[in-house]
């Protein structure tokens, strides 16, 4: 006698319900929600290194970058400094604001005027007058005046930045200028200004100018704080998106050269991508799982 179970006829295999489909995702979709999320993570983060590599290529008449970075030898850590936030401008500044005009220190009976990154926007009247005329003064990163003097303080095309203290990035950066007017007969005028690291004090000042012929110019400001940023960061980023162009170029190669569906097998190397999503459900299940466990 035949049992009930040969009498229903052979079993069908089991089809997955509307509720179990939900939740499915294929390993291809999880390898790329993952790209594709790591991407702009990683962008964001590597943001400032790059564009401080791509600003420090650039050049103009009237300024130059006010950026600095440092790479540690050992580490292999990035450290930047944006001291663009110190510089004034015509440009960024209204009617009567304070960023028209230029820094200025007095000392005793002489005032020095000074701007960093850029030009001096207005050439002091002891200048002018003893020039001839505006037009007849130097443009120059800063000038250093008195009763009838004028001597101007260094060339902007010679601006070069270097760390404070090379024992100790973080203590701030340091920026000189070369070429001044003579000063003993021999030696060119040279300004330095140091940026001391100090996160309350804002953009601060210059507090100080010491020395006659090489200026030193002190000068407390948060913006001598590094930025600390790793060089690993921006290689993922590069990798990321050299995956992410491989696999585009690759999928439109498939669908145009060989005649491919525009579907997931069209997609290069889409069992590795398979298998890679394989693994990352199966350690997320796993983890999942010591989770619950440890409740």
């Amino acid at each position: 006698m035949a049992s009930d179970d040969s009498a229903k006829g052979p079993v069908r295999p089991h089809k997955r319900g509307a509720a179990e489909k939900s939740w499915y995702l294929k390993p291809e979709i999880i390898t790329f929600g993952i790209l594709f999320l790591a991407l702009p993570v990683f962008g964001i983060l590597a943001y400032r290194t790059i564009a401080f590599q791509i600003a420090e290529v650039m050049n103009s008449f009237n300024s130059h970058p006010c950026i600095f970075s440092h790479t540690d030898r050992i580490s292999g850590d990035v450290k930047n400094w944006d001291l663009t936030g110190l510089s004034r401008s015509r440009e960024n500044c209204g009617a009567g604001a304070k960023s028209c005009k230029d820094y200025s220190v007095v000392r005793e009976d002489e005032t020095f005027y000074m701007n960093i990154c850029r030009f001096v926007m207005n050439k002091p009247n002891q200048c002018t007058q003893l020039y001839g005329g505006a037009a007849n003064v130097p443009r120059s990163i800063g000038y250093q005046t008195a009763d009838g003097v004028c001597y101007y303080m260094g060339q902007l095309a010679t601006g070069k930045w270097s760390l404070l203290d090379k024992r100790n990035p973080s203590a701030g950066v340091k920026l000189t200028y070369r070429g001044g007017s003579q000063c003993d007969g021999s030696t060119d005028r040279s300004t330095h200004y140091h940026f001391e690291c100090d996160p309350t004090a804002g953009v601060g000042r210059p507090v100080a100018v010491f020395g006659d012929c090489e200026f030193v110019v002190r000068w407390r400001t948060a913006h001598a704080c590094p930025i600390q940023t790793s060089s690993f960061l921006s290689s993922l980023f590069w990798v990321a998106a050299l995956v992410v162009l491989f696999l585009t170029l690759g999928f439109a190669y498939n669908v145009k050269v060989n005649h491919m569906l525009p579907d997931w097998e069209a997609v290069p190397q889409i069992h590795t991508i398979r298998h890679v999503g394989a693994l990352v459900t199966i350690a997320a299940v796993h983890a999942w799982d010591l989770a619950v466990r440890a409740l």
